[in-house]
């Protein structure tokens, strides 16, 4: 199933001629998914109240007044901010966004419309980008861009047709 969404929602991704869009949604995928340390959404304190974002804006305020602590969470194998989401058409509750079927259309708005569109024409910079809000700042997460940077190697590889020929890397 996740193939099959991951190959759909690619097709809706416009890239530069540098990117490949199914190798990038496959690289968020690898690097954000629920595994056994991380199994359910991942509660972004900076939302909530008290926090930098809920002091800055009235949007993030009334979420957390309709949803409580859910709408300071990430949710889905790309692990998708619901405010994100939300600031991206998303209208449904934020339990609703676990669903990978569901978030996907809004993690490549967020690409396309966040990251590509503000000037990432690179991996390391999309990475970045998804990872810390913007490639255009000092903070650079090293680490995972390096990981996020195999698993695009990887499945663009795979994508390819070199199956069989590479070995996977380990998250």
């Amino acid at each position: 199933m996740i193939k099959r969404l991951i190959f759909e929602h690619a097709q809706t991704l416009p890239v530069p001629s540098t990117l490949d869009a199914e190798a990038l949604l496959w690289a968020v995928y690898r690097c954000e998914k629920y595994d056994k340390h991380n199994k359910v959404p991942r509660f972004e304190k900076a939302f909530a109240e008290g926090g930098r974002y809920y002091k800055a804006s009235e949007f993030v305020r009334e979420l957390c007044k309709t949803w409580g602590t859910f709408a300071s969470c990430s949710y889905s194998n790309f692990q998708i901010l619901f405010i994100t989401a939300c600031e991206l058409g998303y209208e449904g509750p934020p339990l609703a966004l676990d669903h990978d079927s569901v978030a996907l259309p809004y993690v490549t708005r967020y690409i396309h419309k966040r990251i590509l569109h503000r000037g990432a024409k690179t991996v390391e910079e999309v990475a970045d980008a998804y990872n810390s809000g913007t490639h255009l700042d000092a903070n650079v997460p090293t680490r995972y861009i390096k990981k996020f940077r195999k698993f695009y190697d990887y499945h663009l590889k795979e994508l390819k047709g070199c199956r069989g020929t590479i070995k996977e890397p380990t998250d």
